[in-house]
């Protein structure tokens, strides 16, 4: 399947354009194989402004750690705990405007 908001090559790729036509970004997530294992690459595009970057940058990485704390069967860490202290590290990570 593909159109200009979505590509679907199964189990490879998805991609889509995210929220309201004004503001739409796009999310890609991307699967290949490395070393016996699994990459996965999660490339989020027309974000805009720096706020909005920090915050997906952040809701991303808490996502992908409670996934991976789900493979593993651990216990799942606190999504707004860890989004929260995400957002801080990636504050100070991405360069102000």
């Amino acid at each position: 399947m593909q159109d200009a908001s979505r590509r679907c090559d199964p189990p490879r790729l998805l991609s889509y354009t995210w929220g309201d036509e004004a503001e739409a970004s796009e999310v890609t997530f991307e699967l290949s194989s490395r070393a016996g294992d699994v990459l996965l690459v999660i490339t989020h595009r027309r974000l805009g402004d720096r706020k909005r970057i920090v915050g997906v940058a952040s809701g991303w990485h808490t996502h992908v750690g409670i996934l991976i704390d789900h493979l593993y069967s651990r216990e799942p860490r606190p999504f707004w705990t860890t989004m929260t202290r995400l957002q801080d590290e990636y504050e100070k990570r991405i360069a102000a405007e």
